[in-house]
């Protein structure tokens, strides 16, 4: 056999060789890693769970998990429910949730422009900034406006509410709505309002 043969075999054979050890360390990576076949990420304990705050025809948005506002009512439940409804009616809101048994009512899913409850949007909501400033002050925004009331064992109430704005570009013909943030004011004004109309100081 001639020496250029044997060369050309034995670089053939080297390189077999690298190609074989290569695709051995790559599986064994990819085992480690866990991204064998499965394709499902390694996600570390200390990621952020998000919850399905809209889902629809365009698919499911998610976000962080609403924080609820609460407050104690010295009156009892019943009046308190009662109360919540006034506010609701007040705030032009229709109640599409109303479940006595699981203490709960509001309305999720409803829009405003603008203002509401006698504030300016961009007073409530944060969908951040465009061109024109913040969002909030031009977009259509929808909201899911829940409460939830339960006594509080002492003869007063447990009062919840929470509050998930979404916003909608309308302008330029959207669909698509964008994960909000509230800054805390509404659910005030909200809780403010049921304690006053509960006669409770």
């Amino acid at each position: 056999m001639s020496a250029p043969v044997q060369c050309l075999r034995r670089r053939t054979s080297l390189k077999t060789s690298y190609q074989s050890h290569a695709m051995r360390r790559l599986l064994l990576l990819c085992a480690l890693c866990g991204c064998a076949s499965s394709g499902t990420p390694v996600i570390e304990s200390t990621t952020p769970r998000q919850a399905a705050i809209y889902q629809g025809e365009g698919g499911t948005i998610l976000a962080e998990r609403p924080r609820g506002a609460q407050a104690t009512v010295a009156a009892p439940p019943a009046t308190v429910w009662l109360a919540a409804k006034k506010v609701y009616a007040d705030l032009d809101v229709p109640i599409s949730v109303e479940n006595p048994s699981a203490h709960q009512i509001g309305n999720q899913n409803f829009y405003k422009s603008r203002q509401f409850a006698g504030e300016s949007m961009v007073n409530l909501v944060d969908c951040g900034s465009g061109m024109t400033g913040p969002k909030a002050a031009n977009y259509r925004i929808y909201m899911s406006l829940l409460t939830d009331i339960v006594t509080d064992g002492k003869g007063g109430t447990m009062i919840q509410t929470t509050f998930v704005p979404m916003g909608q570009d309308i302008s330029g013909g959207s669909t698509d709505r964008i994960p909000c943030g509230s800054t805390g004011r509404l659910e005030q004004l909200f809780l403010a309002r049921v304690k006053a109309a509960s006669g409770a100081k």
